[in-house]
């Protein structure tokens, strides 16, 4: 009883993290920089420890990989601020990356720990609430005008959500999940209509959201649901083979209906701005599509190569912090992870990421529903490879956490069967 107590807390405590970044949100929109988001992960990450240590650590393959990851990444910045002589003010601000990156193994390390008391059931239930909080959160700004746009008043709305890339990840992953949990709706206790509902509703997001990678993206997972409702689902009856396409394909057309305005305004947004930085990088392609990352990229080895002393920031890196300190814009900060990982923790950083990488894509592939956690994890690598945004920031390193989570416990369901 008392462990269960402990689970559904931890579990409550995730669960309003998009409550917590809106809060904080509000206050950066209204001029007040209160460390809202980092006083409750640091809180959360506290009882993680506290209710593991008095329970008893069970040393797993998971452990081990968080104290390597943990003690690494801390010796690195360590080494960073006696061989830059950065002071100890340095050292605290760059342990929040570590600690938003080690999410994704304290959250399903805490599950592993307390395995008896989670289940498969319990995380589904939990990423429909995380789901509904999150469209709550952009939704109620956008109703009352409240807020701030994507693109600097020129396209899009993020309303209280700080990092754009950020909730546009988290809509991705629930609008994948909500379509999963659709064509998986006889295994799982997710009604169907629950599940299209969240799923429209998320597309109705990523539309106010105006980004590229998440209407294309959008776009593409909704064309492939109606195609595999239409020609792969197979149903005894006939009713049921088209009544979810047909749910499906009716909720599109209205979306196009009703929602026509906001879809034109979302995608005249978007066609304007592409358009307009076109013409202004005269049609240079590769920095047109990955926004300007590929320069930045090309400023940040630039820069490492003009450093004394470069070997050692190979190996160790320089640190966030100090990068965008030293070089700002340029070269400070890449916006894609892997590369940011390197530059930041040099290759030992590296290393651990492809380590966690590594675990978590064995994990998915030891399981039932393999294809599709493989697909959660592809899918978060080539977009934190890309877009950037996924490890080192506040509100996506925790939605990656609970896809980690997820992954976990459908590997544990088949274990007990």
């Amino acid at each position: 009883m008392v462990d269960r107590l402990k689970v559904d807390i931890f579990l409550l405590l995730i669960m309003i993290f998009p409550m917590i970044d809106v809060l904080n949100g509000v206050f950066l929109f209204y001029g007040y920089n209160l460390p809202i988001g980092t006083v409750y992960r640091l809180l959360f990450i506290a009882y993680i420890l506290l209710e593991v240590s008095i329970r008893g650590i069970r040393s797993t393959k998971l452990y081990q990989l968080l104290l390597l990851s943990t003690f690494s990444l801390v010796a690195v910045c360590i080494v960073q601020t006696l061989f830059f002589n950065t002071g100890i003010s340095v050292l605290v601000k760059e342990s929040s990356y570590i600690i938003r990156f080690c999410l994704c193994l304290l959250i399903p390390f805490f599950a592993e720990q307390f395995q008896e008391q989670v289940s498969l059931d319990k995380v589904i239930k939990l990423t429909v609430v995380l789901d509904m909080l999150l469209i709550t959160g952009l939704v109620v700004p956008y109703l009352f005008n409240l807020g701030s746009s994507t693109y600097d008043n020129t396209a899009g709305f993020k309303g209280f959500y700080f990092a754009t890339n950020d909730i546009a990840y988290a809509f991705l992953i629930m609008l994948f999940l909500m379509g999963w949990y659709l064509i998986q709706r006889k295994q799982f206790a997710v009604p169907a209509y629950l599940s299209i509902i969240l799923y429209f509703f998320n597309m109705y997001c990523l539309l106010i959201l105006g980004t590229k990678s998440g209407l294309v993206v959008g776009a593409l997972y909704s064309i492939y649901l109606l195609c595999y409702f239409l020609f792969a689902y197979k149903s005894p009856f006939l009713f049921e083979q088209f009544l979810v396409f047909e749910f499906i394909l009716a909720g599109i057309v209205l979306m196009v209906l009703k929602g026509k305005d906001l879809l034109l305004q979302a995608l005249s947004g978007v066609i304007r701005r592409f358009s307009y930085f076109r013409i202004l990088y005269q049609d240079d392609w590769p920095r047109l599509l990955l926004s300007s990352r590929n320069i930045y990229l090309q400023d940040a080895v630039d820069k490492f190569l003009q450093t004394a002393n470069n070997q050692v920031i190979f190996f160790f890196g320089s640190g966030f912090e100090n990068r965008w300190t030293w070089y700002g814009r340029k070269g400070g900060l890449i916006e894609m992870d892997f590369f940011d990982m390197f530059f930041s923790y040099g290759i030992i950083g590296t290393f651990v990421l492809l380590v966690v990488m590594g675990y978590f894509l064995n994990t998915a592939a030891q399981q039932d529903n393999r294809r599709f956690c493989l697909f959660l994890l592809i899918f978060t690598i080539v977009y934190s490879f890309i877009v950037g945004h996924v490890f080192f920031s506040a509100l996506s390193a925790t939605v990656f956490g609970v896809v980690c989570l997820f992954i976990q416990e459908n590997k544990e369901q088949i274990w007990q069967k």
